[in-house]
């Protein structure tokens, strides 16, 4: 048995991520499906994430446990100083539920309607525990999904949502500018402009 808990460097780049910063905290409890993208700097993924495809996570990240990044429909992002609660699940591929079709890949692929589409996390952008991000949707920088939200459209940079009668409801706004000085302030040069 393996004593140390998370995963090395080496480890790391032979599942498939070109680039990995240091430190990385990532459980060994977590799994890794055909893996492209990259890994920043004080990145801490936790116990029982499942990570497939094209997936890019910036520095000072944290993916808490339980959480699905699944970039096998299209390019999935995480920005600087992102973070996903517990359970957290972003989707770029997806049955369309209001689709006449069946569903599941192991159905041949005439006979399935797919939503596909990127997605992204800004910086200091935060998605709640129980949250699920629907295929190109993009949440701003400096955003903040609350619990339990089903994400079906892109959220504005500074927008805060929260759950309500089966969709999220936006609520207030949070300060861009002041989080994005933050990221700037841990990470000169990458925390200006608007995304």
């Amino acid at each position: 048995m393996e004593s140390n808990p998370y995963y090395s460097r080496e480890e790391l780049l032979a599942f498939g991520f070109s680039q990995v910063g240091d430190p990385v905290w990532i459980s060994r409890k977590s799994s890794f499906y055909a893996i492209r993208g990259t890994l920043g700097s004080h990145v801490r993924i936790d116990d029982f994430c499942v990570v497939k495809g094209e997936v890019s996570i910036g520095s000072y990240v944290h993916i808490a446990g339980f959480c699905s990044l699944s970039g096998v429909a299209g390019p999935l992002v995480m920005e600087d100083c992102s973070s996903l609660g517990n359970r957290v699940t972003l989707y770029t591929g997806s049955d369309d539920f209001h689709a006449d079709s069946l569903a599941g890949n192991t159905v041949p692929a005439d006979m399935v309607t797919t939503l596909k589409g990127g997605v992204r996390l800004g910086r200091g952008a935060l998605v709640g525990a129980h949250s699920v991000v629907m295929p190109g949707v993009e949440v701003g920088d400096a955003a903040a999904v609350g619990a339990q939200c089903v994400v079906t459209k892109s959220v504005a940079p500074g927008a805060i949502l929260v759950s309500g009668a089966m969709r999220c409801l936006p609520v207030g706004r949070r300060d861009v500018a002041k989080i994005l000085g933050l990221v700037e302030r841990l990470l000169p040069g990458r925390g200006q402009g608007a995304a």
